[in-house]
């Protein structure tokens, strides 16, 4: 058995799996993304991580400069920004890791942005529909391993939900009235 778990950003990753090592986690890449493997309790973790929001909302079918649009997806934000490029190394990182691991956790900040992170990665990348959820509001050893040991056993759905909400919301009204 191994358990995935999914911070928002390479420096969680990094404290995350210092924290639950047994013994100091052997840190690996792909591409650009770095992931730890470690056994905590002798049962084998790997932690990886987002870089922020992976994924973003775009027009289903773009039809030029319109407003109001309202057929709108979630998307991986590399395929809709240059600039954003890079985040497909964490995408495809996340994805191979995932095929790995039976068990997820979700390790991003506990907050509506954080769980909207984790939200899409468990269910967009991992191809899941749930994850345990990490809660705590340092990175502290001691914080993290109290954290590991009592995780929620699903994600935080209200504020997954008012996340994305949210998300929503800007688009419809914000996007659409600046247009």
């Amino acid at each position: 058995m191994t358990e995935l778990i999914i911070t928002e950003k390479p420096s969680s990753a990094r404290k995350v799996a210092a924290a639950l090592a047994d013994k100091a986690p052997v840190e690996k890449k792909n591409k650009q993304s770095s992931y730890f493997e470690l056994t905590h309790n002798k049962e084998k973790i790997i932690v990886t991580s987002a870089v922020g929001h992976l994924f973003g909302l775009v027009e289903n079918k773009k039809k030029g400069w319109t407003y109001p649009v309202f057929d709108i997806k979630w998307e991986a934000s590399h395929k809709s920004s240059k600039a954003l490029k890079y985040v497909k190394n964490y995408v495809d990182t996340i994805a191979m890791l995932a095929k790995k691991a039976d068990k997820f956790t979700i390790a991003c900040d506990f907050d509506v942005e954080g769980e909207v992170i984790g939200y899409n990665v468990i269910r967009f990348v991992c191809k899941k529909k749930d994850a345990n959820r990490m809660k705590f509001s340092t990175l502290t050893k001691g914080d993290l391993v109290k954290s590991y040991e009592n995780k929620l056993k699903h994600l935080e759905w209200g504020q997954a939900y008012a996340g994305e909400t949210r998300h929503y919301l800007d688009w419809f009204y914000g996007i659409n009235l600046s247009r």
